[in-house]
């Protein structure tokens, strides 16, 4: 098996850029492929309400809630990883993934809580609504696939989330006169997803998929970008999901 150092991410000082257009690898072809959803993604109004302050704290509320219970099952996703792991060494990266999704996610949360004065007890809901539920369903899907699908399912959350936070916190934050003041009500999230840790995390997981996608047969690689696009698409519906207060 291709070991996940193989191969490497070029290191992009612009944000706006989901990918180089030289960059080699087949999570940089995904990028190519889909960046019309990554676009779709950020120009949401869910997020653009996010970005400058505007979004109705009625959908926040309802996208805490219901993104506490996707990280549950993200959690799950990294078990069902550690049962196609090949080897302790791929293992021990799910274990340290699990770690961080129980100590750390939960801080964009919190800052989102913050914004609604309530506690995240109080955001927290018993029930997925049906987009949330269908993104769940096709995450646990892939984990029954190969290691390679199920990477690739997991890749788009984070992609979508910290190239949109570098996007709108970096490169926003130079360009807009008078920058991105520091007194936004949602700081908290924006810099949680923009910090400079996030992006070798981001690297990390690309890299990895890379080495597994290299190592694949074309029937599986074609089932791995299947599964990138389709939680690409989920991740678009969640936004709309918080937009509409959707329910069963």
């Amino acid at each position: 098996m291709t070991t996940p150092a193989a191969i490497t991410t070029p290191v992009l000082t612009d944000p706006t850029v989901l990918v180089a257009d030289d960059e080699p690898g087949f999570t940089a072809g995904l990028g190519r492929r889909y960046a019309h959803l990554f676009d779709e993604f950020y120009d949401h109004p869910f997020l653009a309400g996010l970005r400058d302050g505007s979004v109705a704290p009625a959908s926040v509320r309802h996208y805490v809630g219901q993104d506490h219970r996707y990280l549950t099952a993200y959690l799950r996703c990294y078990g069902l990883g550690m049962t196609l792991a090949p080897d302790r060494a791929w293992a021990g990266w799910f274990h340290d993934k699990a770690g961080f999704l129980l100590d750390d996610e939960s801080h964009a949360h919190h800052a989102m809580c913050d914004f609604l004065e309530v506690t995240y007890e109080e955001a927290q809901t018993n029930r997925l609504a049906p987009s949330a539920q269908a993104y769940v369903d096709h995450m646990l899907a892939a984990g029954r696939d190969s290691l390679g699908v199920l990477l690739a399912a997991l890749l788009p959350c984070p992609w979508t989330y910290i190239w949109s936070a570098r996007r709108f916190w970096l490169a926003e934050r130079e360009t807009t006169p008078g920058g991105i003041a520091d007194d936004h009500p949602l700081a908290g999230w924006w810099e949680f997803y923009a910090a400079e840790r996030t992006e070798g995390v981001l690297d990390d997981l690309r890299s990895r998929l890379d080495a597994l996608a290299a190592d694949a047969g074309e029937a599986e690689r074609a089932r791995m970008e299947r599964a990138f696009e389709l939680s690409c698409r989920h991740e678009i519906r969640f936004w709309q999901m918080a937009w509409s207060l959707e329910q069963w």
